[in-house]
């Protein structure tokens, strides 16, 4: 799945950060995961998320904010995902990170769209520790 979604933000990595708004790097703390959920439990894995408090911190540092019509119409939306709970800025949000190194953090009534253009940039946060 990794792969896939290796390749397709490899070929829109200049669009999407075209597009981005912004970057996420220190605005955030306090980064905890609470679960592990899948849609397709067969084919989507916890080990396809392997992702920790630390991980989890990590892509949003790397990671850049986007329009989600970016998201949907250049990247694959794996159907598994982490998910947890973060200050940002002090305020507390909820966020999901996908299996194909997408992401989303809902604070309140606003909801951030994020990926992590460069698949080096974030393919060790997805590797089994």
């Amino acid at each position: 799945m990794r792969h896939l979604a290796c390749f397709l933000l490899l070929g829109v990595a200049a669009a999407a950060a075209a597009m981005a708004a912004g970057s996420p790097r220190e605005r955030f703390s306090e980064v905890y995961v609470a679960d592990f959920k899948s849609e397709e439990p067969a084919s989507c894995r916890p080990s396809d998320v392997p992702l920790d408090h630390a991980r989890a911190r990590h892509f949003f540092r790397r990671a850049r904010v986007v329009d989600d019509r970016v998201i949907h119409d250049h990247y694959a939306v794996a159907p598994c995902w982490v998910e947890g709970t973060l200050l940002d800025r002090g305020k507390s949000c909820e966020w999901r990170i996908r299996a194909g190194a997408t992401a989303e953090i809902r604070c309140g009534k606003r909801t951030r769209h994020y990926v992590c253009d460069d698949c080096d940039d974030c393919e060790d946060l997805f590797r089994e520790p």
